[in-house]
């Protein structure tokens, strides 16, 4: 009735309240209610108590979808976003009436739910439950009306036994959201090589790192596609960044909670899969995932490294001869981490916390040319990675850094110019080959560079002329 609304409106969660009601607000309301009421022009006084206050949302303004809150979530985490891939519970039913809903349509327990794609889920109302699931939390239930647009259309779909111009109801619960992470772009590497997909998440932000944390991992299977490659589950006592477990689990490792299982899914480079635990042999190209468990690990160093100068120039002394001995071992994406991360840990300025100055961070002028020379060491040693991986413009971009310091440094201006014939730029390439044969003329490997340049930029020129005729082959030389 018009009381109540007027009543309830002022109140507010968890309060108790007495209202005393005039007559002419009695009017409306169930007939349950009315018949009890005076007639008499007796005023009535009513005691109520909001249990709870559940919001009702038109998710697209149009009327389409209807959301009522069920349940609210005591979570105080983020909400999806776009790029995520969630867990959820839901069941669908069509609607018959305001009251009444037909049979069950579609169930799913523990059902993930690709944010990215929500039309690739294969699932009625995929529009509207990506919607709702923008703004829920994890442990949040909600009720969505969905109008036969946002349903199954006016065709309606037999297989799952909704009518045509049906309404849907889909009650829907957000049970977790799955943390993704690329964690061998977090270890410097390409994008996409390694991602970490947490199932058994854990809030928590210490993880191991690369700096030498004891862990203790546990391998429970290892697939490609359905195939099973792992005979029994596997459990590891290393450290991070040590070389004992391969490339791709060294960098998930790395970036793993204590007590968070996860699904690692890696590209299928045979460097990343071995050597190192468990050592698998990896041919074709599907995606190879492992499942792994961080059980334990150490209580890992400061991410900034050590506070001292003195220590963090020792610190970076051994990382630097770890990454070379990875190097000389062929593992060149353990090399490459370690090389990146001294560079990380050796820039020429610093501004401490709550300080709006930078200052030195090697104040020592011999700590300082050290440091310099190590950082100078590391980016030539990077682009030696860099080369051997396949990433010419990588290798070129720290040699430029180099070069900027020392123009005439031989061994960056070789590697910039392998880098840049790499990337087919053979002018550059031969810029930097002559610019090295200026500053030693008997250089033999700058000769036969440049002579492996012009060699690639005919045979390119002869392939541009096959394809697209040598009208326009010339226009391109």
């Amino acid at each position: 009735m018009e009381a109540w609304d007027r009543a309830v409106a002022t109140m507010k969660k968890g309060e108790t309240s007495k209202f005393t009601v005039p007559e002419m607000y009695l009017s409306g309301g169930p007939d349950c209610w009315r018949k009890n009421l005076p007639d008499d022009g007796q005023d009535v006084i009513f005691e109520f108590e909001l249990v709870a206050v559940r919001p009702i949302t038109d998710l697209f303004g149009d009327g389409g979808v209807i959301q009522n809150l069920l349940e609210e979530s005591d979570d105080y985490g983020q909400s999806p976003k776009t790029t995520d891939e969630v867990q959820i519970h839901f069941i669908t039913t069509v609607k018959v009436s305001d009251e009444e809903t037909a049979p069950l349509v579609e169930q799913g327990q523990s059902v993930d739910f690709r944010m990215a794609s929500p039309s690739l889920n294969n699932m009625l109302c995929a529009k509207a439950i990506h919607k709702a699931l923008l703004s829920m939390k994890a442990g949040t239930s909600v009720r969505l009306v969905c109008r036969s647009d946002y349903a199954a259309g006016d065709q309606g779909d037999e297989e799952r036994g909704v009518p045509p111009k049906a309404s849907v109801v889909v009650c829907l619960s957000l049970l977790q959201i799955y943390e993704f992470d690329d964690a061998g772009k977090k270890a410097s590497w390409e994008e996409n090589l390694v991602v970490r997909k947490a199932i058994v998440p854990i809030r928590n932000r210490l993880c191991p790192g690369w700096d030498g944390t004891w862990c203790k991992v546990k391998i429970k299977s290892v697939k490609v596609g359905e195939e099973e490659k792992l005979g029994e589950e596997m459990i590891v006592n290393t450290i991070v960044g040590k070389g004992e477990l391969c490339d791709a689990l060294e960098a998930a490792s790395a970036r793993m909670r204590k007590g968070e299982v996860a699904l690692i899914t890696v590209k299928p480079i045979p460097s990343l899969h071995a050597p190192g635990a468990p050592d698998l042999e990896i041919s074709g190209t599907a995606n190879v995932v492992y499942n792994v468990e961080m059980i334990d690990f150490g209580n890992p160093p400061p991410e900034e490294g050590p506070s001292d100068s003195t220590d963090l120039l020792e610190f970076c002394k051994k990382q630097k001869e770890q990454g070379s001995a990875h190097f000389k071992s062929g593992r060149i994406r353990l090399a490459y981490e370690r090389y990146s991360r001294v560079v990380a840990l050796t820039p020429r300025y610093k501004r401490p916390l709550g300080s709006s100055s930078s200052v030195e961070v090697f104040e020592d002028p011999e700590e300082r040319r050290e440091a310099e020379e190590l950082k100078k060491t590391c980016r030539l040693n990077l682009a030696a990675c860099a080369l051997k991986l396949d990433l010419a413009y990588s290798a070129s971009r720290f040699c430029d850094e180099v070069l900027k310091e020392e123009p005439g440094n031989i061994k960056a201006l070789y590697r910039r110019a392998q880098g840049l014939l790499g990337s087919n730029d053979f002018e550059e390439a031969v810029r930097d080959c002559k610019s090295i044969l200026e500053l030693e003329p008997t250089n033999k490997d700058a000769r036969l560079l440049m002579q492996k340049v012009k060699q690639a930029e005919k045979e390119q020129l002869k392939k541009q002329k096959e394809r697209f005729g040598a009208s326009l082959a010339r226009e391109l030389a």
